[in-house]
């Protein structure tokens, strides 16, 4: 693990998605204490819901959070392959159901042609996002930033300016809108939440430094060698046992 990033890691499931949600939670507090308010991007995939489940019973003050995700598969709500469907089942639950959600899909029959809506709402409604958990997949993707995908010099450009952006390669089905670097870049703290074996070993693939500028084969790259916002990275380990240290504020 690089030294510029806090490891922190557990033996089962169950407790990684607790401490996360735990952390979390403290931050979202401080943060609401300290400026009123609360941003939070989260991300879609079978991961995150134990850790949506525990986020939820956890006691703040929901009301002043607003809640969006990471990425967006350009689907209906009602499709199981929407992200915003998962964050209503497993997050906008119990306490949580306080929160404020906003959804990156919206009307248009295509992200290209929601995107000014998109990117226009969220200017509208986001001052500063302050914490975003990212997962990440066995080719090293995150957010919906694939390898060598045709939008990924306007998701990683952190000069770009949009915060979003239309993903419609043709392996990518169906098509996406995702946050981008250019957005990320400015919050308070990233997490990287993964679990098991397999993705253990792509994220120490990721941390290879003579690899560090080839983003396009493993986008994650992005944020694990940037020095811009704080990034802790949650997950699991068989081998490992649990190494946990709560986070200073």
């Amino acid at each position: 693990m690089l030294s510029h990033i806090q490891d922190v890691r557990f033996g089962n499931s169950e407790s990684l998605a607790r401490r996360l949600a735990e952390d979390l939670a403290t931050r979202l507090q401080r943060c609401i204490e300290h400026r009123g308010r609360a941003c939070l991007a989260v991300s879609g995939g079978q991961t995150p819901v134990r850790f949506f489940q525990q986020l939820a019973q956890q006691t703040i003050d929901w009301q002043n959070v607003l809640i969006t995700l990471v990425d967006e598969r350009w689907v209906a709500e009602d499709d199981v392959r929407s992200n915003a469907a998962l964050v209503r089942e497993h997050l906008l639950q119990q306490h949580a159901r306080q929160a404020y959600f906003l959804p990156l899909k919206n009307t248009a029959p295509t992200p290209q042609l929601g995107f000014m809506t998109c990117e226009n709402t969220l200017h509208e409604q986001i001052d500063q996002l302050d914490f975003a958990v990212l997962g990440m997949g066995n080719d090293g993707h995150t957010a919906s930033w694939f390898p060598h995908s045709r939008a990924l010099t306007t998701c990683l450009d952190d000069q770009a300016g949009a915060w979003c952006c239309a993903v419609t390669d043709s392996c990518v089905i169906p098509p996406r809108m995702t946050l981008t670097w250019s957005l990320l870049a400015s919050c308070r703290h990233l997490f990287l939440l993964f679990d098991g074996d397999d993705k253990n070993r792509v994220f120490r693939q990721a941390c290879n430094e003579a690899e560090a500028d080839n983003t396009a084969a493993m986008p994650v790259r992005r944020i694990v060698f940037q020095h811009k916002v704080p990034l802790s990275v949650y997950h699991r380990e068989h081998s490992t046992g649990e190494s946990y240290a709560p986070f200073t504020a």
